[in-house]
C-alpha cells in the first residue's frame, strides 16, 4: 500500500514538471518593444551638478523685509556772515534787524532782507547762485525808505568733488538804489553781512573772485573764505577804492539737531582814499555767533557785533532766517 502511494506521488510530480516545461516552450515570445516597456526604468540623472567653486547661495527670502535705505548724507554747515557755496543746493531768506544803541526803538530801526539761492548740477562738481539784499528803514516820523541792493549772479566749481576747495566767480550788476535816503539805507545795513559790502554800492558793477574751504572733523567744522572784489564801473563820487579784499573764517560744533558757530568777517579797502586816511581805517571787521538747526529745513538765529572803533557797541544786530537745503 505504501509503495502504491509512493508511485502515485512520483508520477504526479513528474507530470507537473513536464507540464511546466511544455508551457514554457509553447509560450509566445514578446516583441523587443514590449520587453523594453516592461523593463524597470533606469535611475533618472541628477537635476543639477555641484555648485562651482566660490558660489554662495542667495540668502533665504524673508516675507515683508524692506530693502535697506541708502545712507543719508548730511547737509554741510551754513554760516550767517560768510559765503554759502558748497556741495548742497539751497534757497532761503536771511533777515537782519539793525538798531542804533542811542536811538529808541520807537524812533526807528532798520531791517535787511536777503533772499538767496544756489543750485548744484546733479553729478557735477559745479553750481550756480544768485542773491540780492533789500533794506528798509522804519522811521516813525514818516520818513521810511527802502533801498534795493545790487543783484549778484555767478557760478562755483569744486575741483576735488568735495567742499574742501570751492572756487567762485560772480558778477554784481548795478541794479540797486543809486541816490538819496534809499541808497543810505542800504549802506546802513551792510554790517549784517560785511562780506557782501559791494552789493549795496550805488551805481557800481563788480566782479567777485574767491576760494573757500569747508572742513569737518567729527562733530567740529570749519570754513575759510578769501577773495577779491574788483569794482569795474562806479560813480565819480562815493567809494574811491576799486579793489577790496575779503578774508573770513568760522568754526563750530555740530550737536544733535543744531550747529553752533563763531564767525569772523574781514574787509580791506586795498587802494584809493578812505575816510580817516590811516592804515587801520582800511580794515573792517565783524564777529558773529549763530545757531542753526540741521536737516533739510533749517532755521537760524544769531547776532552780529561790529568790531571797529566807530561802530563797536553802537549798533545792535540780530539775524534770523530760514533755508531749504538739499543734497
Amino acid at each position: 500500500m505504501s509503495r502504491r502511494w509512493f508511485r502515485v506521488v512520483v508520477a504526479s510530480v513528474s507530470l507537473a514538471a513536464w507540464s511546466g516545461t511544455a508551457t514554457a516552450r509553447t509560450a509566445p515570445r514578446k516583441a523587443p518593444q514590449e520587453a523594453a516597456q516592461e523593463a524597470p526604468p533606469e535611475s533618472p540623472p541628477a537635476a543639477f551638478g555641484p555648485p562651482p567653486p566660490g558660489y554662495e547661495p542667495p540668502p533665504p527670502y524673508t516675507p515683508g523685509a524692506a530693502p535697506e535705505a541708502p545712507p543719508e548724507v548730511e547737509v554741510p554747515p551754513t554760516f550767517m556772515t560768510l559765503d554759502r557755496m558748497d556741495l548742497s543746493s539751497r534757497f532761503g531768506l536771511q533777515i537782519g534787524f539793525i538798531k542804533a544803541a542811542d536811538v529808541a526803538l520807537s524812533d526807528g530801526f532798520l531791517m535787511r532782507f536777503n533772499p538767496y539761492g544756489q543750485y548744484v548740477f546733479p553729478g557735477k562738481p559745479a553750481g550756480i547762485y544768485a542773491q540780492i539784499p533789500i533794506s528798509h528803514a522804519f522811521a516813525f516820523d514818516g520818513a521810511d525808505s527802502t533801498g534795493w541792493g545790487n543783484l549778484e549772479m555767478g557760478g562755483f566749481f569744486m575741483p576735488t568733488h568735495s567742499s574742501e576747495l570751492i572756487l567762485r566767480a560772480g558778477l554784481v550788476a548795478a541794479t540797486g538804489s543809486d541816490a538819496g535816503l534809499d541808497a543810505l539805507t542800504g549802506l546802513a545795513t551792510t554790517a549784517e553781512r560785511l562780506t557782501d559790502f559791494v552789493l549795496v554800492l550805488p551805481n557800481s558793477t563788480t566782479a567777485r573772485l574767491s576760494a573757500s574751504t569747508v572742513q569737518q572733523i567729527g562733530q567740529a567744522f570749519f570754513r575759510a573764505d578769501g577773495g577779491f572784489d574788483l569794482v569795474i564801473d562806479r560813480p565819480s563820487v562815493g567809494l574811491n577804492s576799486s579793489v577790496l579784499f575779503r578774508a573770513n573764517a568760522a568754526a563750530g560744533i555740530r550737536l544733535p539737531g543744531v550747529d553752533l558757530a563763531f564767525e569772523l568777517a574781514n574787509l580791506v579797502f586795498v587802494n584809493g582814499d578812505v575816510a580817516g586816511g590811516g592804515i587801520t581805517d582800511r580794515f573792517n571787521h565783524t564777529a558773529a555767533i549763530s545757531a542753526r538747526t540741521t536737516g533739510e529745513d533749517q532755521l537760524h538765529l544769531g547776532t552780529v557785533f561790529p568790531l571797529d572803533s566807530g561802530a563797536r557797541g553802537e549798533v545792535w544786530i540780530l539775524s534770523i532766517g530760514y533755508q531749504r537745503a538739499m543734497n
